[in-house]
């Protein structure tokens, strides 16, 4: 009897081992499988906002329209002081891009790259995670250092843009590390509201953002010049930690467009074109 009841009580404990495990294996499994559904769903919605994004700027470029008179020109509602006499004329092709958003102060285009965007500005960082329409944005949009000035623009205009895994925005710069590259695209193009400018690439190389503290050459802290000497320093620094020799250099009184992007050599790395405005004369 006694051996009845004790194979009855080991029976019943194994039966409850059972079914105790099979229910912590179902909450297991139902863990699991909510855990890759929501990994996936991220994942999706990744992907979409970054098509999303991706798509956005070759919308804003299909604005401009292939063939510009000198009719389709209208007055800045706020732009550089006029000179006497004259209103100041926003270029054709980016009015209905302006009247979209006045904080947009440019475009910039390369040739043989995905990167051909407007380029905004404000006194502070906001396009670097907002889109165009000022929406919230992993992608962000090309913008103008907070220090620079544009209204003129200033010595030096340094243009921020996103390193991005699908090749948007800023990531083709790094096509630049290629000399033969350089040789094939060595102008870019960076328009104002009023006029159309192309530049001669300078000098390539890596950086990163150093703290405060550091006494190394920053070249993100060169806006302007005062006299030669400080420009020329500049100029020296950044051909002597170019990837290669562009054959291009600059003087006193040149304007400069300076393009940074993220790069991964470093902490905090960066990849730097430096280019002057070309003269046609």
């Amino acid at each position: 009897m006694h051996e009845d009841k004790r194979d009855g009580t080991r029976l019943w404990r194994e039966k409850l081992r059972y079914f105790g495990s099979h229910q912590i294996s179902l909450r297991l499994m139902y863990f699991l499988c909510f855990a890759f559904i929501f990994s996936a769903t991220v994942l999706v919605l990744h992907y979409v906002q970054v098509a999303q994004e991706d798509k956005a700027p070759r919308e804003l470029a299909a604005v401009i329209p292939v063939k510009i008179t000198d009719e389709d020109t209208f007055p800045a509602a706020t732009a550089a002081p006029p000179q006497p006499n004259q209103s100041p004329i926003i270029l054709a092709q980016y009015r209905e891009l302006y009247e979209q958003n006045t904080d947009m102060v440019g475009w910039i285009r390369i040739d043989g790259t995905k990167i051909n965007y407007p380029v905004m500005y404000r006194a502070d960082d906001f396009y670097l995670t907002h889109s165009f329409d000022k929406k919230d944005s992993k992608s962000g949009v090309p913008f103008v250092d907070k220090r620079c000035a544009v209204d003129p623009f200033g010595t030096n205009t340094i243009i921020y843009g996103h390193n991005m895994k699908n090749g948007t925005m800023f990531a083709d710069l790094l096509k630049y590390m290629d000399d033969e590259y350089y040789m094939e695209h060595p102008l870019l193009q960076f328009d104002t509201l009023y006029e159309q400018q192309n530049f001669e690439i300078i000098a390539v190389f890596r950086s990163q953002t150093y703290r405060k503290s550091d006494g190394v050459f920053k070249h993100y802290d060169f806006l302007g010049a005062d006299d030669a000497t400080v420009f020329d320093e500049y100029i020296t620094n950044i051909k002597a930690i170019a990837l290669y020799d562009t054959g291009v250099t600059a003087s006193y009184g040149d304007k400069l467009l300076t393009l940074v992007t993220c790069a991964y050599h470093t902490e905090n790395g960066q990849f730097v074109v430096v280019a002057k405005k070309h003269s046609e004369e």
